[in-house]
């Protein structure tokens, strides 16, 4: 829940009588509440010339939502991409996430997602912004790296309110998934009660009020387990039957911890209506304790292993930014902003693995509900002093994404109230550097004198993982890291692979764009017209290693830097115009760019013992989307709420794709592998928003129900191709759902407000291949979330919340063929439980 959602949910009146009641004991009425989150969210889209969406910052702390991606997903056309239970990334009508540009407040935000250029929205809360904004066909004035669309998360100012104000929330939780044994591993505790705390301050000073201070903070801490079940090869027999040769069945336990805190200070100076100045300081993080317990049954020699990682992962973003607007004279308006935008992604992750020693292990497998069982076990497999040390592998990820802007733009006749021909231009000036830096011991063999045997480091525990009728062998991680420490130089290092994980991993690109753009609008009574262009020139500096022989000496890596530019023209056109004074349509045209992600660029240069070389491609060019849209929209009377329909095309040329040349290197032909500009996509798509606050043509208290749905369909095509370049060509894009839906129904009556929630995400492509047989389906999701509110008084107000009711769950599965049958075969299967919460929430 937002912050300053809390004040919607405590001041919303049961009645008028009510409301002059609170009037004479605050300042200022704040009237909030689901219907009221609506009306804003529809005005502001109203409003706004683009095909854009909106939420205010109730509207997205109303469901327990624990970050801003899981927030996005109740958009039209947005689809959420989840990391295990919650939302990480943001994908805008079906593109892949890396489509998607992030900003804060207009400042581009850093991500530092190992190679790509995925917004990882996972350390910003809810709480921690005012309001959403998906903008989905851009103008001139938008940065043009944005094929899918731009998200700006729009923070909340001093001025909002006048003087003092503070609002604060504080809730626990558990969650019932909490099977997996996970306490010691660097993990202090396991399970336990979850809880967060936020809150925001703010006040305005001066003799007129001109200067205004807000800071809010927050804190989480969030423990559940996650059970997971993955298989592969071949098994189509329902009955118990000798496995196959291929097969493998791996169980996976996963106890896991998030904490995630920060804070907003912003500063901010309005003496008049014409000049305002802000600095605002942002710093948020997360960090997972994570561990990974495994345990894989195989029929092939030595893949029967027992298998420990720990994951700490610490994820920090901080953003600095300064701004300014300045009226000099009437109809003019000039706005300058400079920011900085760091983001880590650092994982100092331990690695430990015991494989089953002699001959494969004996099983019988059977199919049911497409998951793989295994019977008649070879006892060898629960027997730990048959496993052996197999392999140690401690490494360090440590990925930087520094992201520096300056923009200055100058306006004429563009204010709300303009009428005529108005004119805009800017300059952007902006730099991105990813620094990705990999360090990794491997230690491939123990040559004590006995040999080392995973019942020496045996945790014994009483769990059964899903889909296994056995108790799973777990790794005693603090007994081993002992034993280690004290036996060091018993412990062989292998030295190619330490040297490829360690130098051959790491790399720089640094991106520098000039953006300059130029604008015109006319408006109306009933119309706003924008045309114009951007033009945006990128050049882009290299720095990655080169390996040649098999990397086991120094020699064998050497420094390599490169570099590249193009330009692009980026023109738009967007019309707005109301057809009478409750229907509104709306036409736009824009091109955009999707830049080739830091590894496609920076990737390290290999040449392979057969002569041929693998590397990245520092002659990349940008993607080139051209976006159609129209929308027609029908906003109800009074405030009641929005019909809408949309429909879009958009065609993308320069896709990327890893292929095999031929190229003359150092006078010799060779084969060489790399990311080409070589495939073009398509995807088209219908969206239909519903919004109506309140069912008045119901009789009785049935009257103060209110409804939101949105439904999103996306037809897609393009090419999947191999590294020789030949593949197929496909109805989807991957990770594209078919489908998006979302409906809410909620419910305002007195001090009691109440919402239930259902989000819907079709089958996708978790990842697809030159052929059927490679695709993997990630299966349609259904999650339902619950609300209940009650305000006990005009400042305080309980909540009670529950996340993923229905106890949801997430299945992968592929395609088998045999015997002219198809079959699905669940790869992947991932529980993770129902999350509980109660809180109380103060406004002062």
């Amino acid at each position: 829940m937002s912050a300053a959602g809390l004040a919607g949910g405590l001041v919303a009146p049961a009645s008028a009588q009510t409301a002059d009641s609170q009037a004479s004991q605050v300042d200022e009425i704040v009237v909030l509440g689901y219907r009221a989150q609506n009306e804003r969210s529809v005005a502001t889209k109203r409003d706004d010339p683009r095909i854009a969406e909106f939420l205010t910052s109730d509207d997205i702390g109303q469901q327990p939502d624990y970050n801003i991606a899981d927030s996005f997903r109740r958009v039209p056309g947005v689809q959420t991409v989840f990391d295990e239970d919650e939302g990480r990334y943001v994908s805008v009508r079906g593109l892949n996430p890396s489509y998607t540009l992030g900003s804060l407040d207009g400042a581009t935000l850093a991500t530092a997602e190992r190679g790509n250029r995925q917004l990882n929205m996972e350390a910003i809360p809810s709480t921690a912004v005012g309001g959403l904004e998906v903008i989905k066909s851009r103008t001139p004035d938008a940065d043009g790296n944005a094929i899918g669309g731009l998200v700006n998360l729009r923070t909340r100012s001093a001025f909002d309110h006048n003087g003092l104000y503070a609002v604060a929330n504080a809730f626990i939780g558990g969650s019932n998934s909490t099977a997996v044994p996970g306490e010691g591993y660097s993990r202090d505790s396991d399970d336990g009660l979850n809880y967060r705390v936020d809150g925001t301050v703010s006040t305005t000073f001066g003799d007129q009020d001109q200067f205004g201070v807000l800071l809010s903070a927050n804190y989480s801490q969030k423990r559940r387990d996650q059970e997971r079940f993955g298989a592969s090869g071949t098994v189509t027999s329902s009955t118990p039957t000798p496995a196959p040769a291929g097969v493998s069945a791996l169980y996976q336990g996963y106890p896991n911890t998030v904490d995630r805190y920060g804070a907003t200070l912003k500063l901010e100076y309005k003496p008049t209506d014409a000049f305002q100045a802000g600095l605002t300081l942002s710093h948020y993080q997360q960090d997972d304790n994570e561990l990974r317990l495994s345990h894989q049954l195989a029929t092939t020699a030595g893949q029967t292993f027992v298998r420990f990682n720990d994951f700490p992962l610490e994820k920090p973003l901080t953003v600095i930014q300064a701004q300014m607007k300045w009226s000099p004279a009437e109809l003019h308006r000039i706005t300058a902003r400079v920011s900085h935008s760091d983001a880590t992604f650092l994982e100092d992750s331990r690695q430990l693995q015991f494989n089953l020693s002699g001959a494969a292990p004996t099983f019988s497998t059977a199919l049911r509900d497409r998951i793989v069982y295994a019977t008649n076990i070879d006892p060898r497999f629960t027997d730990s002093t048959q496993y052996r040390f197999s392999s140690f592998a401690p490494y360090i990820d440590d990925s930087k994404d520094t992201v520096r802007e300056a923009q200055a733009d100058y306006a004429y006749n563009r204010e709300s109230q303009s009428r005529g021909w108005g004119f805009q231009t800017g300059v952007k000036l902006r730099q991105t550097e990813r620094d990705n830096d990999r360090t990794q011991t491997v230690y491939s063999a123990y040559t004590g004198t006995a040999p080392l045997t995973l019942n020496n480091f045996e945790r014994r525990a009483d769990y059964q993982p899903i889909a296994g009728g056995f108790n799973q062998l777990f790794l005693d991680y603090s007994a081993f890291d002992t034993f280690f420490k004290a036996n060091r130089a018993a412990f062989t290092v292998n030295t190619a692979s330490t040297n490829i994980n360690t130098i051959g991993s790491d790399w720089v690109v640094t991106e520098d764009v000039l953006a300059v753009y130029g604008l015109a609008e006319h408006r109306g009574e009933r119309h706003r017209l924008i045309l114009g262009g951007r033009w945006e020139q990128t050049e882009t500096d290299i720095d990655r290693i080169r390996r040649t022989g098999t990397g086991a000496n120094l020699s064998d890596f050497s420094a390599v830097s490169q570099s590249g530019d193009y330009d692009n023209f980026l023109p738009s056109a967007t019309l707005s115009y109301d057809v009478t004074d409750d229907v509104k349509l709306r036409l736009a045209y824009s091109k955009g760019v999707g830049r080739p992600n830091p590894s496609q660029l920076g990737g390290a240069e290999t040449v392979n013992p057969d002569g041929g070389i693998s590397r990245g491609n520092p002659d990349l060019l940008a993607r080139e989307g051209q976006s159609y849209d129209a929308s027609l929209e029908y906003y109800l009377p009074g405030d009641g709420g929005l019909i809408s329909v949309g429909v879009f095309h958009k065609s993308i040329e320069n896709e990327i794709y890893t292929l095999l040349t031929r190229e003359l290197v150092d006078g010799v032909t060779v084969d060489v592998s790399q990311p080409q500009n070589a495939a073009d996509a398509k995807v088209s798509g219908l969206e239909l928003n519903f919004i109506r606050n309140r069912l008045d043509f119901l009789p009785g208290v049935l009257a103060d129900f209110g409804v939101s749905a949105n439904a999103t369909w996306l037809d897609a095509e393009t090419s999947l191709l191999g590294t020789n370049g030949v593949g197929r060509n496909v109805d989807f894009l991957p990770g594209q759902s078919d489908f998006l839906g979302n409906l809410a129904v909620f419910y305002e009556r007195g001090d009691f407000r109440g919402r239930v929630s259902y989000a819907y995400v079709g089958d996708a492509y978790a990842s697809a291949g030159s052929s059927p047989a490679n695709d993997r389906i990630l299966e349609a999701s259904h999650q339902v979330d619950l609300q209940a509110r009650y305000a006990i008084s005009d400042r305080f107000e309980v909540i009670g919340e529950v996340r993923n009711l229905i106890d949801d769950e997430k299945i992968t599965y592929g395609n088998v063929e045999s015997g002219g049958r198809t079959y699905e075969l669940a790869t992947d299967v991932s529980f993770y439980g129902r999350q509980f919460w109660a809180g109380v929430a103060m406004r002062f």
